[in-house]
């Protein structure tokens, strides 16, 4: 079958390209009257270490000054063998280490190493960003950290469980651009000069240089670390979001029904309404999806042969009793790759296992999505079955279980946890952060007949859509509702064409099953004795006793009706054809 007889030679009278174009066409009247949250093409800074060799100091970029490597294969705080031990030489001067990295002016770098006594358990180090120096002594057996010269925006110390390890961390903003430096010196009797001893020394491991902010370790083995990440961006009230897969291809227009973030405190985990158990937070460790430095990291204890998690009480307190819900939190591999996320107060706990190197649900019912570098957002939705106060566990998994001898180093970020009640899927991230619950109100899409010139009479509307959402609500692509009704939806696991005349159903058909996040091609006519519709390159049987709807003075909805029966999902395009397509046309334009 040729081109020319399998599409139709009609122009559409309306054509809309959400998917290519990223943008509205004048002629649509849009709203929504909050802010919105979607994964957009735009890009930031996710990830960074400028150090190249952040656990082995014996290599040749290290430049070494009165010390020796030994051995590159000491137990680390990850419990590796990868960590190096440094010695002194018996020289009288000083006994230091240290890495370029090039620094740009005004920009705020964070410098992190782990550390050991081996010996020796004082040090200075000196972050340099060209003119800006901060001299900062760190004791390992005191756990202090303080400013001995110059100026440092913060710094910090903190023990790694009860193995030795130190994590030390000083942050500096450059003044200049150029040469920086990490740099590390013994320091004995209060000075950096004097007589070594070849049988002391210390055990260093996990050097990072980052202008991001993050104290969590990107681990480098020869080359820099530096990885950007598509943006979860906040759209302004009447903004319209356009959305987009991680690989950057567009998804088009997302609609959505109001919706309400329940968790009172949705990025702040040190919260009081969370609990924190063989576990510690960490907040502002990393960038999170929306480029900004709020994730926070989840670190394990060192208690032996137990659980390590978090759990927050659904709203702080919130019953929920038989009413379904949906739990979605935003995670990355810190250490740890899998996770469990559970509700252990139904009858019919929600326990899900997520593998976070594959990016795939190991064991249970939830979902995952990627984010871009590493981030996860991973969904639970529990059978509520139960009359009582519902608690969630975001735990630790080492591979082999919950129930592990932590190592006090390893865990996994965390951000955006989002509670909703009353639904079948998690929508977008709403931003709750201000002790109460947010609403994020619906998206209402909708264009006039006379401003595209369907005046009435014989119409075909072909449509890509998705549904995140495969409950039995019904979710609409299009609708024409002005007395006569010529609509497509998905409803459950159904795509449904559904006309009425007068009240009177003119056709009602199931051209296809469904599933959620999965987009699909549609397109339908209408006319007298005449009315089908296809999906996906197939088409159904005509309804050839149909009369005509009316539609000339009703509206065309897109993706709900004035924020009612939202589509919950994605629309890529819409076109409207003023005259009949045949079944071949509706086949062709359906198909891949």
């Amino acid at each position: 079958m040729s081109y020319s007889n399998s599409y139709p030679t009609e122009r559409p009278t309306l054509n809309l390209d959400f998917g290519n174009s990223g943008k509205l066409d004048s002629r649509i009247s849009y709203s929504r009257s909050s802010t919105g949250t979607a994964l957009s093409s735009e890009r930031h800074l996710s990830s960074e270490n400028l150090i190249p060799y952040s656990n082995d100091l014996s290599q040749s970029v290290w430049t070494k000054r009165n010390v020796t490597i030994p051995a590159t294969n000491i137990t680390a705080p990850d419990g590796t063998s990868t960590a190096s031990s440094l010695l002194e030489t018996t020289a009288t001067a000083t006994h230091d280490f240290y890495e370029e990295f090039y620094s740009a002016s005004g920009v705020s770098y964070t410098f992190t190493l782990y550390a050991k006594a081996n010996g020796r358990d004082t040090f200075i180090v000196s972050p340099q960003a060209t003119s800006t120096i901060a001299s900062v002594e760190f004791n390992l057996t005191a756990v202090t950290s303080t400013v001995v010269s110059g100026s440092a925006d913060s710094h910090s110390i903190t023990a790694i469980g009860s193995t030795g390890w130190y994590k030390l961390q000083v942050t500096v903003t450059a003044t200049g651009s150029g040469t920086g430096f990490l740099q590390t010196y013994f320091r004995v009797g209060g000075s950096t000069t004097y007589a070594g001893d070849a049988t002391k020394g210390a055990y260093i491991w996990g050097c990072q240089v980052s202008s991001t902010g993050e104290t969590v370790l990107n681990e480098t083995s020869g080359q820099i670390h530096r990885e950007y990440a598509p943006t979860l961006k906040t759209s302004a009230a009447n903004e319209p979001r356009f959305e987009y897969t991680t690989g950057g291809e567009s998804e088009g227009l997302l609609i959505e029904a109001q919706a309400t973030n329940k968790a009172t405190y949705s990025e702040d985990f040190t919260n009081a309404v969370y609990n924190k158990y063989r576990a510690t937070i960490e907040p502002a460790s990393a960038i999170a999806p929306d480029g900004t430095l709020t994730a926070s990291f989840l670190r394990e204890d060192a208690t032996a042969s137990n659980t390590h998690y978090f759990n927050a009480v659904t709203d702080t307190g919130l019953s929920v009793g038989t009413t379904q819900y949906a739990v979605s939190i935003f995670v990355k591999a810190a250490g740890r790759s899998k996770i469990r996320i559970y509700d252990n107060n139904q009858n019919t706990p929600g326990t899900t296992t997520f593998d976070l190197s594959s990016g795939t649900v190991v064991t249970g019912d939830g979902s995952i999505q990627s984010c871009g570098n590493g981030w996860f957002r991973c969904t639970i939705i529990p059978t509520c079955d139960y009359s009582a106060t519902s608690t969630v566990y975001i735990m630790l998994d080492n591979g082999s279980g919950t129930s592990y001898t932590g190592n006090g180093f390893s865990g996994i970020l965390v951000w955006g946890y989002q509670l909703e009640t009353g639904v079948s899927a998690s929508s977008a991230y709403i931003k709750s952060n201000s002790g109460s619950s947010t609403t994020r109100s619906a998206d209402s899409c909708s264009v006039a007949n006379a401003d595209f010139g369907y005046t009435g009479g014989p119409i075909s509307i072909t449509a890509e859509a998705n549904t995140s959402d495969v409950s039995s609500a019904s979710k609409i692509i299009f609708r024409y509702d002005g007395g006569d009704v010529y609509t497509n939806y998905f409803q459950g696991s159904l795509l449904v064409n559904y006309v009425t005349v007068g009240g009177a159903t003119q056709a009602l058909q199931y051209p296809s099953s469904v599933a959620a996040g999965t987009d699909y091609k549609v397109a339908s006519r209408v006319d007298t004795n005449s009315i089908n519709s296809a999906a996906n390159g197939t088409a159904q049987t005509a309804d050839t006793s149909a009369v005509l709807p009316d539609l000339a003075g009703a509206t065309l909805h897109i993706g709900g009706i004035s924020g009612s029966q939202c589509l919950n999902g994605n629309l890529k395009n819409l076109k409207v054809f003023s005259a009949p397509l045949s079944d071949t046309n509706l086949t062709a334009l359906t198909s891949s």
